[in-house]
């Protein structure tokens, strides 16, 4: 029997979504997008849960959209959009939700996988994470909300900086630019991160809740209408010779990295 591509654990409170395709950098394909979705509707329909918390099993936290499922479909441009709306169907719930999402952050998030950090209300990141936009190198635009979330969290320029010179942010300077809460040691990090997260979900979860949506409440309906823009964009350029000549290449890049 295969492994889940999804980890779900509910503990008090919490519910952990652990991506789990560790020989694929944590790679969102379409089965992975799709468990995520039902995963994170089965948490905001709890009314026993308060917190989500969105970990990555392996080296990678999460390498964004899976390119050699792309690679391989017979219509790249249905493949990107059906991956880009179910991801965006579940962030979208989770921001719009009363529950409070941790990330912990134990190493590179890029593409897609910097978008579900943005998602976030509270990241904990180790010295071994990065920050990366990643869209370029295979001729697509950002998705799961990243053109949204990443300039108003850390400034237009710096968000240009990494979506389009293709600047790679380590954990210093995701902390000081205000993309990370804080870091700690890689050991630490599932315990610190379930330490945090209990006292959340044992805390005055309504006023948090409240909070939550206050916070969010002038974007909401901007986000949403830009999460359907997002995923246009990249279903139109994935279609796109030039797109498709690339993500071959780094499809058969990452073949023989995974076979090396």
């Amino acid at each position: 029997m295969s492994e889940r591509v999804l980890e779900v654990a509910i503990v008090g409170g919490v519910t952990s979504l652990t991506f789990n395709r560790p020989d694929e950098a944590n790679a969102l394909s379409l089965e992975l997008a799709n468990a995520f979705r039902d995963a994170v509707t089965s948490a905001v329909v709890d009314p026993d849960c308060h917190v989500v918390v969105l970990a990555g099993n392996g080296r990678f936290f999460c390498s964004g959209g899976d390119v050699i499922g792309m690679a391989q479909a017979d219509d790249p441009a249905r493949f990107t959009r059906l991956l880009a709306d179910t991801m965006h169907e579940a962030l979208l719930e989770l921001a719009t939700s009363s529950l409070i999402v941790v990330a912990a952050v134990q190493g590179p998030a890029a593409g897609a996988g910097l978008g579900i950090v943005l998602n976030a209300d509270l990241v904990v990141a180790t010295d071994r994470a990065a920050f990366i936009g990643a869209y370029g190198v295979v001729g697509l635009s950002p998705d799961c909300g990243v053109s949204y979330l990443l300039p108003r969290a850390i400034g237009p320029l710096r968000a240009s900086s990494m979506l389009l010179a293709g600047q790679t942010v380590g954990p210093s300077d995701a902390l000081a630019w205000g993309l990370i809460n804080e870091i700690v040691e890689q050991e630490s990090l599932a315990a610190h991160v379930a330490g945090l997260a209990a006292r959340i979900a044992g805390g005055a979860t309504q006023s948090l809740g409240a909070t939550k949506r206050l916070l969010a409440a002038g974007s909401a309906v901007g986000y949403a209408a830009h999460l359907k823009s997002e995923s246009e964009s990249i279903a139109a350029l994935a279609g796109h010779a030039d797109t498709r000549s690339r993500v071959s290449a780094f499809a058969s890049r990452s073949k023989s990295t995974s076979r090396s």
